[in-house]
């Protein structure tokens, strides 16, 4: 009986491993992935989703052994399981609920609700830097600590991003820094541009050289890709066309985007997505000097399959 019992637990076990190896390759062909995730952090989910698939096999073979010595490992430590069954389920639906949850429900996005509660200050390439670097080291020191301090900040529940938030980083993940002369040589690309058309890959970097000497590029045509956000302060021709951007994944994720203006503005709704057209200006918010789009045309799209951005190289 105690043999049949162990086999069942070590059954369990290989299916939850396998379940959750399963999981990734679902959110991987999906690409719903990098709603979790920036992609750097890629090859980490590739070699757990392959470690996960291969422990669960192995515990799933031995639980079909009728031979003891694949059962125990005769180190002289009792590994018997417990007899009560509701403490097992318990322990055991723990593991089982976010997989059957991640297959049954479809993945959320952020919006403008969790944009409200970190507030709009701009694109700061020198703030947003030290910023995001102290975020990240926070984080790879204490990741359930820096979560539980991201919910009493800004007044939210880890569960409204997300119940599959990753809490810890891979052994050996480091801060990504831009290579010598990247940002020189991009703002000398913006500025000889007729019409900026700001690029998913270049998103981050692009916000960051504007807003960092907003009169080079005061006059200059742009054309950004956001979700509609107001500050409670703004006009009602006010917005923000925002974007989340990701470091890590979506607990250290930061609110980017274009404060801008237009009388189209006010029939639009918060977290439609709109591709818009307009010239630059500038403007001062909160004591800052910010580019300042003057809105000339709004085009209401569908959210973008990547609805995030990451600062990549």
């Amino acid at each position: 009986m105690e043999t049949r019992d162990y086999s069942f637990h070590l059954f369990i076990r290989g299916i939850i491993l396998i379940g959750f190896s399963l999981l990734s390759v679902k959110l991987i062909l999906t690409g719903n992935i990098f709603n979790f995730i920036a992609p750097k952090m890629m090859p980490f989910i590739y070699f757990a989703t392959i470690t996960f698939l291969f422990l669960g096999i192995i515990q799933i073979w031995r639980s079909g052994s009728k031979d003891q010595a694949d059962l125990y490992c005769d180190c002289g430590v009792d590994h018997g399981q417990s007899t009560n069954v509701l403490k097992s389920t318990v322990i055991y639906s723990i593991f089982i609920f976010p997989v059957v949850t991640g297959f049954l429900f479809a993945e959320a996005t952020l919006g403008s609700s969790l944009a409200a509660k970190r507030g709009f200050t701009g694109n700061n390439p020198q703030l947003a830097s030290e910023y995001n670097q102290d975020k990240v080291l926070d984080y790879l020191d204490d990741p359930e600590e820096y979560v539980s301090e991201l919910e009493q900040i800004y007044g939210i529940d880890g569960s409204e991003i997300s119940e599959d938030l990753p809490l810890e980083h891979p052994e050996g993940f480091q801060i990504q820094a831009p290579p010598e002369g990247f940002y020189e040589e991009l703002e000398k690309e913006l500025l000889a541009m007729d019409k900026i058309v700001v690029q998913e890959e270049t998103y981050i970097q692009t916000m960051n050289i504007i807003d960092m000497d907003p009169d080079k590029f005061v006059g200059k045509k742009m054309e950004v890709i956001g979700f509609v956000f107001r500050e409670p302060d703004f006009n009602e021709n006010q917005m923000v066309i925002a974007r989340f951007g990701l470091s890590c994944c979506v607990a250290d994720s930061s609110v980017y985007g274009t404060l801008s203006t237009g009388d189209m503005v006010k029939d639009l709704k918060e977290d439609q997505w709109v591709r818009v057209t307009g010239t630059l200006t500038k403007t001062e918010y909160n004591d800052w000097v910010l580019p300042y789009l003057q809105i000339e045309e709004i085009e209401l799209i569908e959210k973008p399959k990547q609805p995030y951005i990451y600062e990549t190289y």
